[in-house]
């Protein structure tokens, strides 16, 4: 369902706001959107040397826990580490980690990182029993971070056995430190509680920014940032202070993975984590920098949230985490080497993983489309990866646009799983609502976790339908929120450096988002070992033409003049720096932009989806245009009438016979011919299996050599009925397995093949493009599945 587009209310910086950050009106206009409106706050945001901190010690319990890690060092006490398996809780152990073991000795710091198949998160009582058994390191000290406020239990035992309890979180509070009085301090009173007894408030103290009142800077701090934070006051304690900000690039790192909301102090930190990050000379961090193809020198959050924070997510969700720590903390650049190769692997694996797993989903979804009627779609299967649903589950919320639930069902075992929610439902709510139904839960409205015994799954599905309607909430504004509107030729590598003076962007900040409207294509060509990329250059009626880099491309550009919204960027490549637009959407241009969402016209739809169809129930071709595609039109006596043969003739009704690949396709279609009915036929007029897709693409190269002529990836996909994505993806398949070779994309249609094939197979990457391709297929069969069901509402045609 296409989105629609909205440009953000205007608003009006005062003068003063404008000479405060340099005089630029558009910089001064996109803060005070921010709610940035005072020179004093802006000169803060903007520049870190002007931002004011708060003090360790504003936290909760920060002068206690620092002062017992100051007395246990002193002591030669063993201190236990015990850390997180996701990023923000591998980058707090290795900084914990690091740091003390420059107090206190490298003997006298060990670290545990939980097993995300043998223990999940949090401290997992058989593994706190094997650690506290260890005759070679009995700890005295035990230090959680970015975990441990829900395991009173474990708090328990470890006072038991007489060891001293430190509790370093940024998870939500159990009730037990949910009960304040207020104007009280919520963690007085801890380690009162009666020996034997399991309780959290028996640890010897607490550092949780939950803790904080609603407003405070402190709040929004991640794991990694309380594990900052609690050093910081403990290198003043012994007299060292400073020399902790070394350790913020790993601060940097866990803020921009964690997703954590980068306002206040978490952005303070973010942004020194960044400077930091530039001048790294930590050994591991280099390595993995290398083998994720980041330049040191020009790092940035972009370059965490895409290359590097994924490399360092693999090992948590399919290996073993600790390997981080250890890649983190090592000074051996051979050794560093070596786990930074071992994570390269690891996040292939997870990619050919996550292709497989969503290709089954949407398989699932194909054979049975009912699921989709539910207003949350769940999917469980015995053989799927424990790391990889959570991704998936993700991929087919946005692809479904409703929270989706992803269950690991092994035979004989407990279904587990991860939920991802959309804008609008609360799924961890939901899911709570399902307690009765289930063994464990938890979560939060964007992404939960839940196990059930398999016997309640239909169960669980139902009730989740109903508690989805209850626990719906507000959305500010649905669509995509445009900050503003510029005539391209306004746009230069100038304005570009201003615009980086915002960053880093993430959660909370988000990266400005511009509209550029009436745009001429003037150039299209592919990018990337799979072609998957493509550069557009574009072109005002003005004169203006500017690069637009496009990311993983799968979909139709309008034909004639389009409206474009995109971020700003500059990209450096050996050295020089050149301005660049990234693409974001897309649509046909609209008469009337000044307000947006442009009002289109009202089209009536005629349903006749999922009914026998006779040929004179509808409008001759002469009369209308006709969407008609694949290779069984012969079969049932409709003419091939392709996505890009007819003329725009505005007015006319359209036919959509044949079912269409993509969202994406059914909307290009409407805005191109601006049709007065459309017809919604919907038959499926393709054979879309891979065997099949493989052979009609390989006759179509044997066509093409024979006649000496170029593929055009857009007739290709038109005469299957399929997507320019998926043949491009066949013919890298048959590149790999050695049928052929490809001379290069000449442009975005067009690629050159020889007969001759590549001079030696590539297994691995022919089994990573058949994952990929299978499934692409599979989404293109969800979809037509999803077509032929949807409410016409729900279609995002703009029906009469």
């Amino acid at each position: 369902m296409a989105e629609p587009w909205s440009l953000l209310p205007p608003a009006a910086p005062s003068p003063e706001l404008i000479v405060a950050v340099g005089g630029h009106p558009l910089i001064a206009h996109l803060l005070a959107q921010r709610g940035i409106t005072e020179p004093a706050q802006a000169l803060a945001f903007l520049d870190p040397a002007h931002y004011t901190p708060a003090p360790p010690t504003a936290l909760f319990g920060m002068d206690e826990a620092a002062r017992l890690l100051h007395a246990a060092i002193h002591d030669r006490a063993n201190i236990l580490v015990w850390g997180d398996f996701d990023v923000d809780g591998q980058t707090s152990t290795s900084l914990l980690v690091a740091a003390l073991r420059r107090l206190a000795g490298d003997q006298r710091v060990r670290f545990h990182v939980p097993n995300r198949f043998t223990e999940s998160h949090g401290i997992r009582l058989p593994m706190l029993e094997e650690k506290l058994a260890d005759p070679d390191f009995p700890p005295d000290l035990l230090l959680t971070c970015d975990t441990g406020i829900s395991d009173g239990e474990a708090v328990g035992v470890a006072k038991d056995r007489g060891l001293t309890v430190i509790i370093t979180d940024h998870h939500d509070l159990p009730s037990e430190l949910l009960t304040l009085v207020p104007g009280q301090d919520p963690i007085a009173g801890l380690g009162a509680a009666a020996a034997g007894q399991n309780s959290i408030r028996r640890a010897d103290a607490i550092v949780n920014p939950k803790l904080q009142p609603e407003g405070e800077p402190l709040r929004t701090l991640p794991g990694v940032g309380v594990a900052f934070k609690l050093i910081q006051q403990l290198y003043s304690l012994a007299g060292r202070a400073g020399e902790e900000n070394d350790l913020l690039d790993l601060v940097a790192l866990g803020i921009v993975a964690d997703v954590a909301q980068q306002v206040h102090d978490a952005r303070y930190l973010l942004q020194l984590g960044l400077q930091q990050l530039r001048q790294t000379r930590r050994t591991g961090l280099l390595a993995l920098m290398e083998v994720a193809r980041v330049n040191r020198d020009t790092v940035d959050a972009e370059a965490i949230g895409f290359q590097i924070g994924p490399r360092m997510n693999a090992l948590g969700r399919l290996e073993d985490a600790t390997v981080s720590v250890e890649l983190l903390t090592t000074r051996d650049a051979i050794r560093a080497g070596q786990l930074a190769g071992r994570m390269e692997r690891l996040n292939q694996q997870r990619r050919l993983l996550t292709s497989q797993t969503t290709a089954v989903a949407l398989e699932m979804v194909d054979r049975n489309p009912a699921l989709l009627d539910y207003n949350g779609l769940v999917l469980s299967h015995p053989a799927w990866h424990a790391g990889i649903v959570g991704i998936v589950a993700s991929r087919l919320a946005e692809e479904f646009h409703k929270p989706t639930i992803l269950l690991l069902n092994p035979p004989g075992e407990a279904a587990r799983g991860s939920a991802r929610s959309i804008p609008g439902v609360d799924i961890g709510a939901a899911i709570a609502g399902c307690a009765h139904l289930l063994l464990t839960h938890g979560g939060h409205p964007g992404a939960a976790g839940m196990s059930l015994t398999p016997d309640n799954i239909d169960r669980f599905r139902r009730e989740l339908d109903s508690q989805i309607e209850l626990n719906r909430i507000p959305v500010a504004a649905p669509g995509r929120l445009i900050d503003a509107q510029l005539p391209l030729e306004t746009i230069d590598l100038a304005f570009a450096e201003q615009l980086q003076r915002l960053a880093p962007f993430g959660n909370g900040n988000p990266t400005p988002q511009f509209l550029s409207t009436q745009l001429t294509v003037a150039s299209d060509r592919r990018m990337g070992r799979e072609g998957q990329h493509r550069r557009l250059e574009v072109s005002s009626s003005s004169g203006a033409r500017l690069p637009v880099l496009w990311f993983n491309s799968s979909e139709e550009l309008p034909t004639g003049p389009l409206d474009l919204v995109y971020t700003i960027s500059i990209n450096t490549f050996r050295g020089e720096r050149t301005l660049q637009l990234n693409y974001v959407d897309s649509r046909a241009s609209q008469a009337d932009v000044a307000t947006l969402p442009a009002t289109k016209p009202l089209v009536k739809l005629h349903d006749l989806r999922n009914q026998p169809i006779s040929l004179e129930q509808l409008p001759a071709p002469a009369q209308a245009t006709w969407y008609a595609e694949g290779t069984k039109l012969d079969a049932i006596g409709v003419a091939y009438a392709p996505r890009t043969a007819a003329a725009a003739l505005p007015g006319r009704p359209l036919v959509i016979f044949s079912a269409p690949p993509t969202a994406h396709l059914l909307r290009w279609l409407h805005d191109r011919h601006q049709p007065s009915a459309i017809y919604l036929v919907g038959q499926l007029t393709n054979d879309d299996g891979i065997d099949a897709v493989i052979r009609a693409v390989a006759g179509m190269c044997k066509y093409a050599l024979q006649r000496g002529q170029p593929l055009q990836l857009d007739r290709m996909a038109a005469r299957l009925g399929l997507t320019t994505h998926i043949m491009r993806h066949s013919l890298l398949w048959l590149q790999a397995k050695s049928h052929l070779s490809l001379q290069g994309w000449e442009n975005d249609d067009n690629v050159q093949i020889s007969a001759t094939p590549s001079a030696t197979s590539d297994p691995e990457a022919a089994l990573l493009l058949q994952a990929q391709l299978t499934e692409l297929l599979a989404e293109v069969r969800a979809y037509r599945r999803y077509f032929l069901r949807a409410k016409l509402s729900a279609l995002g045609l703009p029906a009469a």
